[in-house]
Formats: C-alpha cells, sequence, structure tokens
C-alpha cells in the first residue's frame, strides 16, 4: 500500500470490502462501520454510493492497484448507468506488475504491455489479436490471471503465440503471491514455463528479444546510449 492509502483509510468513517482484502488492512480500519461479504462489484458501489449521499466518506478496497484490473472502473461505470454524481477519488497502489517486476529484477525497463487472460471477461479472439500486435512489436509481456475459471488453456494458447514470434530462450518470470505470504519468483523460458508451478495468484513476464537474465535476475534494457538522452 502506499501511504496515502493508508492515511485514506484512517480516515475514513466506513469501508467495504471482500473479507480477504479487510484482514489485510485490519489494524488501520478498527472502530468503523465495515461492511463485507461476497458482494458483487456492482453491489459494493450501490453501497457506497447510499453511504455517501447520506454524508459518509467511505473507502471501497481491493488489492493491487483499484484502477488497474479492478474496482474503479465498474464503481465509475455504476455512476453513470444510474446517472449518480458523487466526489470520488481513486488511490493509488502498488499493482502486481510492478510488484513482480522488481521480484525479478528489471523486466519492465522498456515498452511493455499488459493482458489478462480472464476467461469470463474478454473473448479470447479479442485477447489473441492483443498478443499477437504485442509479440509482433517486441513488447514484454505481463500476463494476468494465467488460470482462469475454465483453467489453463487461454495460458496455453496465449503461449504458443507468443512463440509465433520469440525465441524458445526468451527469459519469462513467473511470481506467485507477489509481497505476500507463500511468495514464490521463478525465473524460466518461453519455451520451458509449461511446466512450472503457476495458479491464480501468479502472473507472468515474457521478455522481448533483448531481454537477458543476469546474476538471477531479469533485466530488459533501457537502451540508452552514450550522448544519446544520458
Amino acid at each position: 500500500m502506499t501511504p496515502k492509502a493508508v492515511g485514506t483509510l484512517r480516515k475514513v468513517e466506513v469501508v467495504i470490502g471482500h473479507r480477504a482484502c479487510l484482514e489485510l488492512v485490519r489494524k488501520f480500519i478498527t472502530g468503523k462501520e465495515i461492511i463485507s461479504g461476497e458482494m458483487t462489484p456492482i453491489k459494493r458501489a450501490e453501497i457506497a454510493v447510499e453511504k455517501a449521499l447520506k454524508g459518509r466518506d467511505v473507502a471501497v478496497v481491493s488489492t493491487g492497484d483499484p484502477g488497474i484490473y479492478a474496482i474503479a472502473s465498474t464503481f465509475f461505470q455504476y455512476l453513470k448507468k444510474e446517472g449518480v454524481r458523487v466526489p470520488v477519488e481513486v488511490i493509488p497502489g502498488v499493482t502486481v506488475a510492478s510488484a513482480a517486476a522488481a521480484l525479478l529484477g528489471s523486466p519492465l525497463g522498456h515498452d511493455f504491455a499488459v493482458i489478462s487472460l480472464a476467461d469470463l471477461a474478454t473473448p479470447w479472439k479479442a485477447i489473441r489479436r492483443r498478443l499477437e500486435s504485442a509479440a509482433e512489436a517486441d513488447f514484454v509481456v505481463v500476463l494476468y490471471n494465467p488460470k482462469g475459471k475454465l483453467g489453463y488453456q487461454r495460458l496455453k494458447e496465449a503461449i504458443m503465440t507468443l512463440l509465433n514470434y520469440r525465441e524458445a530462450t526468451t527469459p519469462v518470470g513467473i511470481v506467485t503471491n507477489a509481497t505476500g505470504e507463500g511468495e514464490k519468483v521463478q525465473i524460466t523460458t518461453l519455451g520451458e514455463v509449461s511446466g512450472c508451478d503457476i495458479d491464480t495468484q501468479s502472473i507472468l513476464i515474457v521478455g522481448n528479444s533483448e531481454t537477458f537474465v543476469f546474476d538471477a535476475k531479469i533485466i530488459t534494457p533501457r537502451g540508452y546510449k552514450e550522448g544519446v538522452g544520458y
């Protein structure tokens, strides 16, 4: 969490989120009105707006950064659909891509694309097109949600798609539970990644044509040249 997120949690009156999320911030929200449970994002938005319209300061909590594959966009969509206007501030957090990259070294040292393989969110046809475009343009590729509700099929197809554009020796970093309990870091190659331990809490970072491994770290060169940009 960023210091601003901690400060905000300490100031608000009402905190809403899944129990697992709220457990992570328990020491900052003691004595506040806490609303938890397995609510849909829309239901959380509905309750937050209801409280806010009564003059309460409300925080809706998620893991990582709320604006990246998380609750912020759904919250704004709800406001638009319902025609509601309330003051909203998105408090940045550290997304798992940044956390995982730091544990791996510097795999995101140059341009990169972030793609989610979540199988209940975006049609595979659209994901494959994005993967092909990113791979052809030689972006480092970050893969969120490698194991979906329906299993590993999308990950298998994503790897095959990337292998059409990348060497099998391309470095790949796998980080599970980044910065959390049971954190695990694996470094492998695109050709060997299928045999690695990957679950729903994992994220993959696939290097580009210049990415290399040095001293058990994955590095993507920034590309500075003497006299140009130094």
